[in-house]
Protein backbone atom coordinates (compact mmCIF):
# COMPACT_ATOMS: atom_id res chain seq x y z
CA UNK A 1 0.00 0.00 0.00
CA UNK A 2 2.64 2.64 0.41
CA UNK A 3 4.41 3.25 -2.41
CA UNK A 4 8.29 1.91 -1.93
CA UNK A 5 9.06 3.22 1.57
CA UNK A 6 12.73 1.65 1.68
CA UNK A 7 13.03 3.77 -1.56
CA UNK A 8 11.61 7.08 0.10
CA UNK A 9 14.18 6.21 3.07
CA UNK A 10 17.12 6.24 0.92
CA UNK A 11 16.41 8.80 -1.28
CA UNK A 12 16.92 11.45 1.80
CA UNK A 13 20.51 10.08 2.02
CA UNK A 14 21.08 12.14 -1.30
CA UNK A 15 19.53 15.23 0.01
CA UNK A 16 21.44 15.32 2.88
CA UNK A 17 24.69 14.48 1.34
CA UNK A 18 24.39 16.66 -1.39
CA UNK A 19 23.92 20.29 -0.77
CA UNK A 20 25.10 22.76 2.14
CA UNK A 21 24.27 25.76 2.00
CA UNK A 22 21.44 28.34 2.41
CA UNK A 23 19.11 30.86 0.55
CA UNK A 24 18.06 34.09 -0.13
CA UNK A 25 15.33 35.68 -2.80
CA UNK A 26 16.94 37.01 -6.33
CA UNK A 27 17.15 40.41 -5.91
CA UNK A 28 17.36 42.32 -8.91
CA UNK A 29 19.72 45.76 -9.70
CA UNK A 30 20.17 48.01 -11.99
CA UNK A 31 23.82 48.96 -10.24
CA UNK A 32 26.33 46.48 -10.49
CA UNK A 33 26.82 44.44 -7.54
CA UNK A 34 29.26 42.66 -5.70
CA UNK A 35 28.47 38.70 -5.13
CA UNK A 36 27.39 37.14 -2.10
CA UNK A 37 29.64 34.25 -1.02
CA UNK A 38 27.91 32.18 1.65
CA UNK A 39 29.93 29.60 4.45
CA UNK A 40 28.58 26.84 4.09
CA UNK A 41 29.24 25.10 7.22
CA UNK A 42 26.55 27.97 8.51
CA UNK A 43 24.52 25.96 6.66
CA UNK A 44 25.03 22.45 7.38
CA UNK A 45 25.41 21.82 11.69
CA UNK A 46 27.35 19.06 12.66
CA UNK A 47 26.31 19.10 16.75
CA UNK A 48 25.75 16.14 18.48
CA UNK A 49 22.50 16.24 19.44
CA UNK A 50 21.33 17.86 16.95
CA UNK A 51 17.60 16.14 15.43
CA UNK A 52 15.81 16.60 12.21
CA UNK A 53 12.48 15.26 12.15
CA UNK A 54 11.42 15.22 7.81
CA UNK A 55 8.12 14.01 6.66
CA UNK A 56 6.89 13.25 3.15
CA UNK A 57 3.26 12.97 2.15
CA UNK A 58 1.87 10.92 -0.39
CA UNK A 59 -1.36 9.38 -2.19
CA UNK A 60 -2.28 5.73 -0.73
CA UNK A 61 -5.03 3.83 -1.20
CA UNK A 62 -6.48 0.98 -0.10
CA UNK A 63 -9.72 -1.66 -1.32
CA UNK A 64 -12.36 -1.99 1.04
CA UNK A 65 -12.88 -5.80 1.90
CA UNK A 66 -16.01 -7.35 1.36
CA UNK A 67 -16.69 -11.14 1.50
CA UNK A 68 -17.78 -13.07 -2.04
CA UNK A 69 -21.30 -14.64 -1.45
CA UNK A 70 -22.67 -17.77 -3.52
CA UNK A 71 -26.70 -17.98 -4.32
CA UNK A 72 -27.66 -21.45 -3.63
CA UNK A 73 -29.44 -22.83 -6.35
CA UNK A 74 -32.50 -25.10 -5.49
CA UNK A 75 -32.65 -27.02 -8.61
CA UNK A 76 -36.16 -27.67 -10.58
CA UNK A 77 -39.09 -28.61 -8.85
CA UNK A 78 -40.07 -32.45 -9.42
CA UNK A 79 -42.38 -35.00 -7.61
CA UNK A 80 -40.88 -37.40 -5.09
CA UNK A 81 -42.78 -40.01 -5.61
CA UNK A 82 -40.55 -42.38 -2.70
CA UNK A 83 -40.81 -39.45 -0.79
CA UNK A 84 -36.42 -39.70 -0.70
CA UNK A 85 -35.77 -36.11 -1.31
CA UNK A 86 -33.98 -37.34 -4.29
CA UNK A 87 -35.35 -37.01 -7.92
CA UNK A 88 -35.34 -40.73 -9.60
CA UNK A 89 -34.95 -41.00 -13.15
CA UNK A 90 -38.91 -42.01 -13.16
CA UNK A 91 -39.99 -39.06 -11.29
CA UNK A 92 -41.48 -36.09 -13.46
CA UNK A 93 -40.17 -32.85 -13.60
CA UNK A 94 -40.62 -29.13 -14.50
CA UNK A 95 -38.18 -28.24 -16.80
CA UNK A 96 -37.93 -24.37 -16.21
CA UNK A 97 -34.72 -23.61 -18.39
CA UNK A 98 -36.05 -25.50 -21.53
CA UNK A 99 -33.10 -27.38 -21.58
CA UNK A 100 -34.95 -31.22 -21.83
CA UNK A 101 -32.97 -32.45 -18.86
CA UNK A 102 -33.40 -32.24 -14.64
CA UNK A 103 -31.32 -29.77 -13.10
CA UNK A 104 -30.35 -30.60 -9.54
CA UNK A 105 -29.29 -28.39 -7.06
CA UNK A 106 -25.74 -29.63 -7.19
CA UNK A 107 -25.97 -28.79 -11.06
CA UNK A 108 -24.67 -24.91 -12.67
CA UNK A 109 -27.09 -22.66 -11.96
CA UNK A 110 -29.22 -21.10 -15.36
CA UNK A 111 -31.87 -18.17 -15.56
CA UNK A 112 -35.19 -19.82 -14.16
CA UNK A 113 -34.30 -22.31 -11.34
CA UNK A 114 -35.06 -20.96 -8.30
CA UNK A 115 -32.48 -20.07 -6.09
CA UNK A 116 -31.59 -18.96 -2.23
CA UNK A 117 -31.18 -15.18 -2.58
CA UNK A 118 -28.40 -15.20 0.33
CA UNK A 119 -27.57 -11.34 -0.64
CA UNK A 120 -31.09 -10.42 -0.79
CA UNK A 121 -30.48 -8.10 -3.94
CA UNK A 122 -32.73 -9.75 -6.31
CA UNK A 123 -30.04 -11.64 -8.64
CA UNK A 124 -28.24 -14.39 -8.60
CA UNK A 125 -24.97 -14.53 -7.18
CA UNK A 126 -21.70 -16.50 -7.67
CA UNK A 127 -18.80 -16.49 -6.03
CA UNK A 128 -17.00 -14.08 -9.11
CA UNK A 129 -14.24 -12.56 -6.89
CA UNK A 130 -15.76 -8.86 -7.10
CA UNK A 131 -18.26 -7.09 -5.48
CA UNK A 132 -22.03 -7.53 -6.02
CA UNK A 133 -24.66 -5.38 -4.07
CA UNK A 134 -25.99 -6.71 -0.89
CA UNK A 135 -22.29 -8.93 0.21
CA UNK A 136 -21.22 -8.26 3.06
CA UNK A 137 -18.70 -4.65 3.02
CA UNK A 138 -16.46 -2.62 5.19
CA UNK A 139 -17.43 0.42 4.11
CA UNK A 140 -14.95 2.34 4.93
CA UNK A 141 -16.52 5.80 3.23
CA UNK A 142 -19.86 4.78 3.75
CA UNK A 143 -21.27 5.49 0.39
CA UNK A 144 -22.87 2.00 0.24
CA UNK A 145 -20.77 0.48 -2.23
CA UNK A 146 -17.57 -0.97 -2.39
CA UNK A 147 -14.55 1.38 -3.97
CA UNK A 148 -10.80 1.59 -3.20
CA UNK A 149 -10.20 4.05 -0.74
CA UNK A 150 -8.17 7.41 -0.99
CA UNK A 151 -6.25 9.37 1.16
CA UNK A 152 -3.32 11.57 1.69
CA UNK A 153 -0.47 9.38 3.64
CA UNK A 154 2.15 11.26 6.04
CA UNK A 155 5.72 9.42 6.36
CA UNK A 156 8.45 10.63 8.81
CA UNK A 157 11.97 10.51 9.08
CA UNK A 158 13.96 11.45 12.10
CA UNK A 159 17.73 12.16 11.38
CA UNK A 160 20.65 13.16 14.11
CA UNK A 161 24.45 13.89 14.91
CA UNK A 162 25.09 10.74 16.87
CA UNK A 163 28.84 10.82 16.95
CA UNK A 164 31.95 12.22 15.35
CA UNK A 165 34.40 9.96 13.79
CA UNK A 166 36.73 12.58 11.29
CA UNK A 167 39.37 14.75 12.54
CA UNK A 168 38.12 18.23 12.72
CA UNK A 169 34.66 20.09 12.65
CA UNK A 170 32.49 16.38 11.41
CA UNK A 171 29.91 13.61 12.50
CA UNK A 172 28.03 11.12 11.36
CA UNK A 173 24.44 11.87 10.66
CA UNK A 174 21.82 9.04 10.85
CA UNK A 175 18.65 8.46 9.70
CA UNK A 176 16.39 6.33 10.66
CA UNK A 177 12.68 5.46 9.28
CA UNK A 178 10.26 6.17 11.84
CA UNK A 179 6.96 4.80 10.43
CA UNK A 180 8.34 1.10 9.10
CA UNK A 181 7.59 -1.80 11.69
CA UNK A 182 10.97 -3.21 13.47
CA UNK A 183 11.24 -6.21 11.09
CA UNK A 184 11.62 -3.75 8.30
CA UNK A 185 13.64 -0.89 9.87
CA UNK A 186 16.47 0.75 7.75
CA UNK A 187 18.66 3.17 8.96
CA UNK A 188 21.36 5.19 7.02
CA UNK A 189 24.60 6.68 8.23
CA UNK A 190 26.69 8.88 6.30
CA UNK A 191 29.69 10.36 7.61
CA UNK A 192 30.97 13.93 6.46
CA UNK A 193 33.54 16.81 7.74
CA UNK A 194 33.21 20.21 6.99
CA UNK A 195 37.13 22.23 6.94
CA UNK A 196 39.14 24.24 4.67
CA UNK A 197 38.56 21.57 1.85
CA UNK A 198 34.92 22.03 1.78
CA UNK A 199 31.80 19.90 2.56
CA UNK A 200 32.81 16.49 1.96
CA UNK A 201 30.93 13.13 1.84
CA UNK A 202 33.45 10.31 3.30
CA UNK A 203 30.68 7.44 3.89
CA UNK A 204 27.61 5.57 3.84
CA UNK A 205 26.37 2.60 5.00
CA UNK A 206 22.31 1.06 4.84
CA UNK A 207 21.78 -1.09 8.20
CA UNK A 208 18.60 -3.37 7.41
CA UNK A 209 17.47 -6.17 9.92
CA UNK A 210 18.05 -8.35 6.68
CA UNK A 211 20.95 -6.85 4.87
CA UNK A 212 24.05 -4.44 5.42
CA UNK A 213 25.21 -2.80 2.71
CA UNK A 214 28.75 0.13 2.68
CA UNK A 215 28.79 1.86 -0.51
CA UNK A 216 31.60 4.34 0.33
CA UNK A 217 33.81 3.28 2.75
CA UNK A 218 37.36 3.85 1.71
CA UNK A 219 39.67 5.85 2.31
CA UNK A 220 39.93 6.64 -1.82
CA UNK A 221 36.38 7.64 -2.61
CA UNK A 222 35.40 11.16 -0.67
CA UNK A 223 33.18 13.13 -2.54
CA UNK A 224 33.15 17.26 -2.41
CA UNK A 225 29.69 18.21 -2.15
CA UNK A 226 30.80 22.19 -1.69
CA UNK A 227 33.81 24.40 -1.50
CA UNK A 228 34.51 25.79 2.10
CA UNK A 229 33.10 28.98 0.83
CA UNK A 230 30.50 29.44 -2.45
CA UNK A 231 28.94 31.68 -4.96
CA UNK A 232 25.44 31.25 -6.80
CA UNK A 233 26.37 29.22 -9.52
CA UNK A 234 29.14 27.61 -8.44
CA UNK A 235 29.61 24.12 -9.26
CA UNK A 236 31.32 20.94 -7.99
CA UNK A 237 31.59 17.93 -10.18
CA UNK A 238 33.00 14.42 -8.81
CA UNK A 239 34.02 11.63 -11.08
CA UNK A 240 34.88 8.17 -9.51
CA UNK A 241 35.51 4.68 -10.74
CA UNK A 242 36.55 2.87 -7.75
CA UNK A 243 33.69 1.99 -5.16
CA UNK A 244 33.82 -0.44 -2.37
CA UNK A 245 32.16 -3.32 -4.08
CA UNK A 246 31.80 -2.84 -8.00
CA UNK A 247 34.11 -0.74 -10.45
CA UNK A 248 31.53 1.99 -11.81
CA UNK A 249 31.79 5.44 -13.31
CA UNK A 250 29.78 7.44 -11.15
CA UNK A 251 29.43 11.38 -11.09
CA UNK A 252 28.18 13.56 -8.92
CA UNK A 253 28.07 17.54 -9.75
CA UNK A 254 26.23 20.00 -7.29
CA UNK A 255 25.13 23.68 -7.77
CA UNK A 256 24.11 26.41 -5.95
CA UNK A 257 21.26 27.38 -8.42
CA UNK A 258 18.83 29.93 -6.64
CA UNK A 259 18.13 31.82 -3.22
CA UNK A 260 14.52 31.55 -2.22
CA UNK A 261 12.49 31.59 0.98
CA UNK A 262 10.59 28.26 2.18
CA UNK A 263 7.53 28.11 4.48
CA UNK A 264 7.38 24.49 6.42
CA UNK A 265 6.20 23.24 9.40
CA UNK A 266 8.51 24.02 11.28
CA UNK A 267 9.20 27.44 10.54
CA UNK A 268 9.47 30.36 7.39
CA UNK A 269 13.66 29.81 6.60
CA UNK A 270 14.45 33.18 4.56
CA UNK A 271 17.30 33.65 2.31
CA UNK A 272 17.57 29.20 2.18
CA UNK A 273 20.35 27.67 -0.72
CA UNK A 274 18.79 25.80 -3.25
CA UNK A 275 21.05 23.48 -5.01
CA UNK A 276 20.74 21.15 -7.84
CA UNK A 277 22.12 17.63 -7.71
CA UNK A 278 22.73 15.28 -10.33
CA UNK A 279 24.04 11.48 -9.73
CA UNK A 280 24.97 9.08 -12.40
CA UNK A 281 26.45 5.31 -12.57
CA UNK A 282 25.47 4.67 -8.92
CA UNK A 283 24.40 0.92 -8.50
CA UNK A 284 23.41 -1.43 -6.14
CA UNK A 285 21.45 -0.29 -3.28
CA UNK A 286 22.48 3.72 -4.25
CA UNK A 287 20.75 3.16 -7.85
CA UNK A 288 17.96 5.20 -6.54
CA UNK A 289 20.40 8.06 -6.27
CA UNK A 290 20.84 8.62 -10.16
CA UNK A 291 18.81 11.35 -11.38
CA UNK A 292 18.18 14.95 -10.89
CA UNK A 293 17.29 16.44 -6.95
CA UNK A 294 16.87 20.19 -5.19
CA UNK A 295 17.27 20.57 -1.62
CA UNK A 296 17.09 24.19 0.04
CA UNK A 297 19.01 24.58 2.91
CA UNK A 298 18.45 27.55 5.57
CA UNK A 299 21.02 29.22 7.85
CA UNK A 300 22.27 27.57 11.25
CA UNK A 301 19.32 24.83 10.59
CA UNK A 302 20.27 22.42 8.15
CA UNK A 303 18.41 20.57 5.10
CA UNK A 304 14.43 22.04 5.56
CA UNK A 305 13.22 21.12 2.12
CA UNK A 306 14.14 18.32 -0.68
CA UNK A 307 12.60 17.28 -3.69
CA UNK A 308 13.56 14.41 -6.43
CA UNK A 309 15.40 12.22 -7.70
CA UNK A 310 12.41 10.50 -8.70
CA UNK A 311 9.00 11.94 -9.58
CA UNK A 312 6.59 12.70 -6.36
CA UNK A 313 9.24 12.13 -4.09
CA UNK A 314 10.05 15.11 -1.54
CA UNK A 315 10.81 15.60 2.21
CA UNK A 316 10.09 18.69 4.26
CA UNK A 317 11.42 19.75 7.31
CA UNK A 318 8.87 18.90 10.56
CA UNK A 319 10.57 20.28 13.44
CA UNK A 320 14.11 20.31 14.56
CA UNK A 321 16.46 20.76 17.85
CA UNK A 322 19.67 22.84 16.25
CA UNK A 323 22.81 23.98 18.83
CA UNK A 324 19.91 24.19 21.48
CA UNK A 325 17.28 25.95 19.85
CA UNK A 326 13.88 24.19 19.00
CA UNK A 327 11.78 24.87 15.68
CA UNK A 328 9.28 25.39 15.15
Amino acid sequence: MKTSLITKVMCIGIVLSLALVGGCSKKKSTEPVQSTSYLMKDYFPLNIGDEWIWEHEQADSMAESFVDVSDSSLGEPFTDLNHDGIRQSNEPFEDLNLNGQYDSPYDPWTPGIPYFDKTNNGKYDSLNGIWDPGEPLTDLDSNGIWNWIFSTDTVRLKGEIIDTTYPGDNGIITRQSSYLDSSNELIIEDGYSSDSLGLRWHSHAEVHPTWFADELVTGDIIITITRPIILLNDSVINTDTTLFYYPQLVTWTNVLDGIENVTTPAGVFLNCLKFRTVATGWETTMIHYNGVSYQWYAKNVGLVKSEGPGEGEYWILKSAKINGNNYP
